[in-house]
């Protein structure tokens, strides 16, 4: 059976420039639509060469011409707007109509890809491309690097009437109504769904996604670029535990449990035996924070490469998430060297094997956290050197190279390669 060839489609970046790589190395990538790529080879390597760390996150080494459409003028308002005022509403209205301004075109473009077998199209910005696909004879899948919207919402919402004064910090919990119905009805339309977790599954399956068609498929990191060092402590007591949390500041990803970890390690054991440092940008009103200010050391967001070469000044990254489609900062952390506390609401179960380079903990457990914690300070260096290096063990199966692999395997399962 010859190769099949797949149109893929996605408004954003996300991780979809490295699946258009892995279906281009395949030979199966007819067309990559996109709303901003640099497709000139030349100028890539210009840019990769200056270090420029915006413009080198529009393409990725290794794919470049013709085959990448990319359409910048569906993204141009939201990067003015985002230049102009930061994360704000407004942007994220630009950014739900590039969505749909681009799908629309997308759908539209179809048609001119007979000899396609696959439409392949990302969450939020591929209803009308599903539809068309669909109208087309051509099968379609959708993929969710997130988990469902419905379910995103029933948890999300549980938690803001669980931890009201920590609500307005929780985002992705409202969408205008035509926004809220493409994000509904996108896995329904696709006659193949692929999730990023064994989490992400389970919240399709919640909403009556059959389970014949859903396909697991986990996200890659570029774990080539995470410095790691073999060595260990030899003795966690000549220094403070340091635990790192990275992201946004937000009760998304458990953060008021954490806090409360902190005010009840405080309480028993010294300051200068464990350290919390967090790195992020903060997600609504910062006065929230004001009560830990003296037993935290914060820092505003940095770059992904600056981020990869911090990991290393920590000992241990903490992510008590409260809903997470995969957690790519988990794999990265692993990459580094860092065992990883987080919940089963991430990647972590597939990641995690408990207490050998990491630990699950229950969501919404302030108790557990703190107890992760404590095992962590108690070990001696023998141990967290052994933790250490089963951590970039388990990232190693998440580069993406492995990722080409396991798409690899995933397509030839499904008779297309």
């Amino acid at each position: 059976m010859s190769k099949a060839k797949i149109v893929l489609s996605h408004s954003g970046k996300q991780h979809s420039y490295q699946v258009a790589r892995a279906l281009n190395e395949l030979g199966m990538l007819d067309r990559f639509y996109t709303s901003s790529y640099i497709t000139n080879k030349w100028l890539q390597h210009r840019l990769t060469q200056s270090q420029n760390q915006y413009w080198t996150r529009r393409f990725v080494e290794g794919l470049s011409g013709s085959k990448v459409s990319a359409n910048w003028r569906f993204e141009l308002p939201e990067v003015l707007w985002r230049l102009k005022e930061g994360k704000s509403p407004r942007v994220q209205r630009a950014v739900y109509r590039r969505d749909e301004l681009f799908d629309a075109y997308v759908a539209k473009r179809l048609k001119h890809h007979s000899s396609a077998d696959v439409f392949w199209g990302f969450q939020g910005s591929c209803h009308a491309s599903l539809k068309a696909a669909n109208q087309l004879g051509m099968p379609s899948w959708c993929e969710l690097a997130t988990a469902h919207v419905t379910a995103a919402q029933r948890i999300l919402g549980e938690e803001a009437r669980l931890q009201p004064k920590w609500a307005e910090t929780i985002d992705n919990l409202v969408f205008p109504p035509d926004y809220q119905q493409r994000l509904e009805e996108e896995p329904h339309l696709a006659g193949k769904v692929i999730a990023a977790s064994e989490f992400t599954k389970s919240t399709l399956l919640e909403v009556g996604i059959a389970a014949e068609k859903i396909k697991v498929l986990p996200l890659g990191c570029d774990i080539a670029h995470v410095p790691y060092r073999e060595q260990g402590r030899s003795d966690l007591q000549q220094g403070p535990l340091k635990v790192l949390y990275a992201g946004t500041l937000t009760q998304r990803k458990g953060l008021s449990y954490l806090l409360e970890a902190v005010s009840a390690l405080r309480q028993s054991i010294a300051q200068k035996e464990i350290e919390f440092h967090f790195i992020g940008g903060i997600q609504g009103n910062a006065d929230l924070l004001r009560p830990w200010q003296s037993w935290i050391h914060y820092r505003p967001p940095v770059s992904q490469q600056e981020l990869f070469q911090r990991y290393s000044d920590y000992d241990v990254l903490l992510l008590p998430t409260i809903f997470e489609g995969f957690g790519l900062v988990l794999v990265e952390a692993m990459a580094a060297g860092l065992p990883v506390i987080t919940t089963p609401h991430s990647i972590g179960p597939e990641l995690i094997q408990q207490g050998e380079n990491g630990f699950i903990i229950p969501i919404r457990d302030a108790g557990a956290i703190e107890e992760a914690v404590r095992q962590m300070r108690n070990m001696d260096g023998d141990r967290l050197l052994r933790m250490r290096q089963a951590a970039r063990q388990a990232a190693e199966n998440y580069s993406w190279s492995a990722y080409q692999q396991r798409l690899k395997a995933m397509l030839q399962k499904e008779h297309l390669l």
